[in-house]
């Protein structure tokens, strides 16, 4: 009787959580839909997007390059000593002052960089390049995300497709511990034949409960990334399905080349470096400045204390012609770094033919796997059949009958992990070409 009761508590507690996921899961989400919401919201998108407003600010810093400086400056000075001559003129001794001791001036100064051997362009160039870094970091945040999500939409499928398979066994062992209670009134079962349907029966519930945790730990995780209350529920609408993969080796490696971000990325610091280089090439040459000044100011002789306006222009040239080989060091430098990042795109290329070859011996060997799963399946189907008739009849034992019960459970269970694992690695190998998910 006990046993019984406690029977009844796990089924009522199972109830309750699968009535809480139905009543709760209301949202329905497609694979799109269930990683399209999550990069709208996620934060640390949000804390990428931020480093291409840098980026772009810097070119503007660049641009500013082209643009005239303006400066106006104001001064006021007070000096104690001031120059005077005296001389006789007209019969009377007369005082000339060479200075005021009150000076005022205003200047208005501009100043343009007429000729700098290109470095403003190349400037410029390196920091658009700097923000096209930006954006596709930002890409690859989003496609890391995207792939983060893959498990567990497909581990809630998963979860719910063995809990039916649990649900399809425990029914089975229910309706058999009715037969084997209507036999142990006549005599013709004993009481550990009832036990030992109640704990396989027990035994399941027990699993289900751990499912259906992974099911609320993973929305968890979802809510998490998406930025959305940790209570909110969702459902993934898709199916669990086995679909052979046959994309050729050299497909997938020359997706591979237009779609990696790290290769992307790689690309533009090779350029970048390049141009860094050629910028650090222009600091041993001639530059021309053009400067125009326009001030007004006091003490011009002869009359020292009136305001006048004067104004000056000046063009400057200037050769750096000897700077302690300062430059041909930094052009060393940034050529070590084109090397360097030669090395990584090669050393890059072949991590990815590696990832994809790799990936593709898992899902064949997991196939075949698929191939050999099917036909246990179907040899536990008709063990199964058997071994209920002979049951039914009192012809074998309640341990032989939970034995056929659990081969075709575990042969089904067993059949659903490889699909689900046969979905992750071919999602692993979109992931090693660099395929987006959603936009």
């Amino acid at each position: 009787m006990r046993k019984e009761i406690r029977y009844l508590i796990v089924s009522v507690i199972i109830f309750l959580i699968c009535a809480s996921v139905v009543v709760s899961g209301e949202e329905k989400l497609t694979l799109d839909q269930f990683i399209t919401n999550a990069i709208r919201d996620n934060e640390s998108i949000r804390i990428a997007m931020e480093a291409i407003s840098g980026a772009e600010a810097k070119i503007l810093e660049s641009k500013s390059q082209y643009l005239p400086q303006i400066t106006l400056s104001a001064n006021y000075s007070r000096v104690s000593n001031t120059g005077e001559l005296q001389m006789p003129l007209n019969g009377e001794m007369r005082t000339f002052k060479f200075s005021t001791p009150n000076n005022l001036s205003m200047k208005l100064g501009i100043s343009e960089q007429v000729f700098n051997w290109g470095k403003t362009a190349k400037t410029i160039k390196l920091n658009e390049i700097g923000t096209a870094i930006s954006q596709e970091n930002v890409n690859q945040v989003k496609l890391n995300i995207s792939y983060q999500l893959v498990p567990i939409f497909y581990g809630i499928l998963f979860t719910n497709q063995a809990i039916k398979v649990l649900d399809d066994t425990s029914n089975l062992f229910k309706q058999k511990l009715e037969i084997a209670r209507e036999r142990y009134k006549v005599g013709l079962a004993s009481d550990f034949d009832l036990s030992l349907l109640e704990v396989q029966i027990s035994t399941i519930n027990s699993q289900k409960l751990d499912l259906f945790n992974n099911i609320r730990k993973w929305n968890l995780i979802y809510n998490r990334i998406a930025g959305r209350p940790s209570e909110a529920i969702f459902e993934p609408e898709g199916v669990l399905d086995f679909e052979v993969f046959d994309i050729k080796t050299g497909d997938l490696l020359a997706e591979a080349d237009v779609n990696r971000v790290d290769v992307k990325i790689l690309d533009h610091q090779d350029i970048q470096a390049k141009t860094q280089e050629k910028i650090l090439e222009t600091n041993n040459k001639p530059t021309v400045t053009a400067l125009l000044n326009y001030e007004f100011r006091n003490g011009i002789m002869p009359e020292i204390t009136k305001i006048k306006g004067t104004w000056s222009a000046v063009l400057s040239a200037s050769y750096p012609l000897f700077d302690g080989h300062k430059t041909r060091a930094q052009v060393a430098q940034a050529r070590t770094n084109i090397n360097i990042i030669e090395k990584q795109k090669n050393e890059l290329q072949k991590t990815i033919e590696l990832e994809i070859k790799e990936g593709i011996e898992d899902i064949k060997t997991i196939e075949q796997k698929i191939d050999i799963e099917k036909i246990k399946i179907s040899h536990a189907e008709k063990a199964l059949k058997i071994a209920e008739e002979r049951f039914r009849n009192g012809m074998i034992s309640t341990t032989d009958f939970i034995d056929a019960q659990t081969s075709l459970e575990n042969a089904r269970l067993n059949h659903l992990q490889l699909i689900f694992n046969h979905i992750l690695s071919r999602y692993s190998i979109f992931r090693s070409v660099g395929r987006r998910l959603c936009e």
